[in-house]
């Protein structure tokens, strides 16, 4: 066998070897909740525990004090949509649920609420990085803090109360397009607390 071949068979190895190695020590980096952006009709790529479960996450919120907390912007808001209880692997489950700003709109255009159930293992993987970075909120779980970002990957603007309750994660999300953002850092943090305390977690 000459050399060529040699190497372009040592090289396919070490990429399979690579990849198998992401695979079998990358796992628990899934931990995080279901999605910083989430869609009314995302999916897991792990299956859920039971069709007819239900985590509870869309009977936290009142709709109707949401709208009042929200504003102008939540006029017509409707939902909630429910993507359904999701399997996050190693038994954790989670689930979000989407109250577009306008009828048959998605999650790029509302607010929303998600929530993570770990095991005590599982959460002890995540709360290294979990509501550890932003403005902290009083009043919403054991600990939240409130941070807003750009989502280069919908062209929105996100802003955020993540909130932790014992082993589980919450969060508490008003999303827009960046061309028509209504929200400003103090309306939002406004809003969300209202909403997430109102919660009751």
């Amino acid at each position: 066998m000459n050399k060529g071949k040699i190497t372009v068979i040592a090289g396919i190895v070490a990429i399979v070897l690579i990849a198998g190695g992401a695979l079998v020590f990358g796992g628990k980096d899934d931990k995080a909740p279901n999605s910083s952006n989430p869609t009314s009709d995302s999916t897991s790529t792990a299956p859920s525990d039971s069709s007819e479960e239900d985590l509870g996450l869309c009977k936290i919120i009142d709709k109707d004090a949401a709208k009042v907390a929200l504003g102008e912007a939540a006029v017509n808001l409707s939902g909630p949509n429910d993507t359904g209880v999701t399997g996050l692997g190693d038994g954790d489950k989670g689930q979000t649920c989407v109250y577009p700003f306008a009828e048959g709109g998605d999650v790029t255009n509302s607010f929303y609420t998600d929530l993570a159930v770990y095991s005590q293992e599982s959460f002890d993987q995540i709360s290294s990085f979990t509501a550890t970075s932003g403005e902290p909120v009083s009043g919403v779980g054991d600990k939240a803090v409130y941070e807003s970002n750009d989502s280069v990957a919908t062209n929105s603007k996100e802003f955020t109360i993540t909130a932790i309750k014992g082993t589980k994660v919450y969060i508490f999300a008003i999303s827009q397009p960046k061309d028509a953002v209504t929200f400003d850092d103090a309306t939002a943090l406004a809003a969300l607390t209202a909403i997430a305390q109102s919660a009751n977690l």
